[in-house]
C-alpha cells in the first residue's frame, strides 16, 4: 500500500472533525436525534481507521471530544459521544480482528456497561435536571434493571448495525464510490 502524506491525514482528520462537530451542533435543534447524531459522529471514526489508521482515528476522536462540550448545545448528546459513541467504533474495529471472539464480546459488554453507568451517574447526580427514569414508574423497584436490560439489548442492535455499516463502507462505498481496493 502506498504511504499516505501527512497532509492527507491532517486534511481528512480535519474534515471528519468538522463534520462531527457540525452534526453534534445540530443536536441542539434536533433533540429527537440525541442518540442518532453521536452514533453517526462515532461511525466517522471508522472512516479514519480505514483510510488512515487507528492512531489518527484516536487523535480525531480526542479533538472532537475536546471541542464538543463547547460547541454542542445538547449536553446529553455531547456526553454520549465522549463517554461511548465516539471511541467505541475504534475499539470495536480492533476487537473484531481478534481471534478470541468470546473475550472480545466480554470486553465490549464491559466497556458498554461501564460507559452507561458513568452516563447514568452523570445525569442522575450531576445534571439533576434530567430524570433518566421518567415514564418507568410502572416498573417500580425494577425500573433500573429494566432500563439496564433494554440498554444492553439496544447495544446488541447497535453492534449489529455498526458491523453492517463498516462492511458497507469497506466493501461497497470504498470500491464503488472512492474506487479504492
Amino acid at each position: 500500500m502506498k504511504k499516505q502524506k501527512t497532509s492527507f491525514k491532517v486534511a481528512l482528520g480535519g474534515i471528519i472533525s468538522a463534520v462531527c462537530l457540525i452534526a453534534m451542533f445540530c443536536s441542539g435543534f434536533l433533540p429527537m436525534l440525541d442518540y442518532a447524531i453521536p452514533t453517526f459522529a462515532g461511525f466517522l471514526m471508522v472512516v479514519m481507521i480505514v483510510e488512515v489508521d487507528r492512531s489518527w482515528a484516536i487523535t480525531t476522536y480526542i479533538a472532537v471530544s475536546l471541542l464538543c462540550p463547547f460547541l454542542t448545545p445538547n449536553i446529553q448528546a455531547a456526553a454520549l459521544f465522549i463517554i461511548f459513541m465516539g471511541y467505541y467504533p475504534i475499539l470495536k474495529y480492533g476487537l473484531d480482528q481478534r481471534k478470541n471472539k468470546v473475550l472480545a464480546w466480554i470486553i465490549k459488554f464491559a466497556v458498554f456497561n461501564a460507559a452507561m453507568a458513568l452516563f447514568f451517574f452523570l445525569f442522575t447526580k450531576i445534571f439533576v435536571s434530567q430524570d433518566m427514569l421518567d415514564g418507568m414508574e410502572s416498573f417500580g423497584k425494577w425500573a433500573i434493571l429494566v432500563l439496564w436490560a433494554a440498554a444492553n439489548f439496544f447495544f446488541l442492535l447497535y453492534e449489529y448495525a455498526l458491523t453492517q455499516l463498516i462492511e458497507l463502507y469497506v466493501k461497497w462505498f470504498r470500491k464503488k464510490i472512492l474506487r479504492k481496493k
